[in-house]
């Protein structure tokens, strides 16, 4: 079985033509007919129905085609990976990062930090929580750029990960204003008026944060109608009214100066504070790893 022939089956599910993808892929149709059919004698059965136009997949077909995609898949990234290893060297680095963290903090902290590093390669992969921490365990990322609070663990030995907190911010429940600045959405809710609420992904490490959030605090009448792990994406969600969100702050700071979005609940008075939370910005790095562009970074970002 040759990798190609996945390929063609594929480029065939898309376009339902056979000349199509014969173009598409670069052969006459011909020969994109016969590899097709090797393909179909390898796996023993046909996998396309050529009695129907455009070209439909048979019940075997429609089953591979999971099956092809998961084997480019795996075989393209792992390609990826080993090319990515080869090309390394002592002046690169690779960060995990939580997706809002990569979007909206890592390019003004690098900013920051570049005079200081000089010329260095550097890679960013944003990703969910449990692939950031699997990236820094099994050594594919040199860096962890992660969200963190003091009550909230993170299940890494601070032995063999340590971690440095580059900055601060605060989570706070927002939503969109009305025409008389009022939020449209308002905490807390009630039983006969339950608040919208817009939340992380549970697992993710906003919403471990937003969880504690609530714990310290008697918990009014609400309805979940919207999960993201991606504080961008609640973001979106809060300004097209659709509910509340805890945010952080640092991400809505022009939005709530320019009166698009405001408190759910005023949290700047003593009653209301704890329905917000102080959380860093953390970076975390295996200990061992001691390559020097990754021990550079280190160093600037401890001052």
């Amino acid at each position: 079985m040759e990798l190609k022939w996945l390929e063609d089956f594929l480029s065939l599910v898309e376009t339902g033509n056979f000349s199509k993808s014969a173009e598409l892929r670069h052969v006459t149709q011909p020969a994109f007919s016969r590899r097709i059919k090797s393909l179909e004698h390898w796996i023993g059965t046909d996998l396309v129905d050529r009695n129907k136009f455009p070209i439909t997949m048979t019940n075997a077909g429609r089953d591979f085609r999971a099956t092809a995609e998961e084997i480019l898949r795996l075989l393209y990234s792992s390609r990826d990976e080993i090319r990515d290893g080869q090309h390394a060297h002592k002046s690169s680095l690779n960060i995990a990062a939580l997706h809002s963290l990569a979007i909206c903090f890592f390019p003004k902290w690098l900013t920051e930090i570049k005079p200081s590093l000089g010329d260095i390669s550097i890679k960013v992969k944003a990703r969910d929580l449990a692939e950031c921490m699997q990236a820094l365990t099994d050594g594919s990322s040199d860096f962890f750029l992660a969200f963190g609070h003091p009550k909230v663990p993170v299940l890494l030995d601070s032995s063999d990960y340590p971690h440095i907190v580059l900055s601060t911010d605060r989570m706070v429940p927002v939503s969109k204003l009305n025409d008389k600045g009022k939020p449209i959405h308002k905490w807390p809710g009630s039983a006969k008026k339950p608040a919208t609420i817009l939340a992380y992904t549970p697992g993710s490490m906003l919403s471990k944060i937003v969880d504690h959030v609530w714990r310290v605090n008697d918990m009014p009448e609400y309805n979940i109608v919207y999960e993201n792990s991606m504080a961008e994406a609640l973001k979106g969600m809060v300004e097209e009214g659709h509910g509340i969100a805890w945010l952080p702050l640092s991400n809505i700071e022009n939005e709530l100066a320019s009166g698009k979005l405001g408190y759910a609940i005023n949290v700047d008075q003593p009653k209301h504070k704890s329905w917000s939370s102080q959380i860093e910005v953390r970076l975390y790095r295996l200990k061992n790893h001691n390559r020097a562009s990754v021990e550079n970074l280190w160093k600037i970002a401890q001052k």
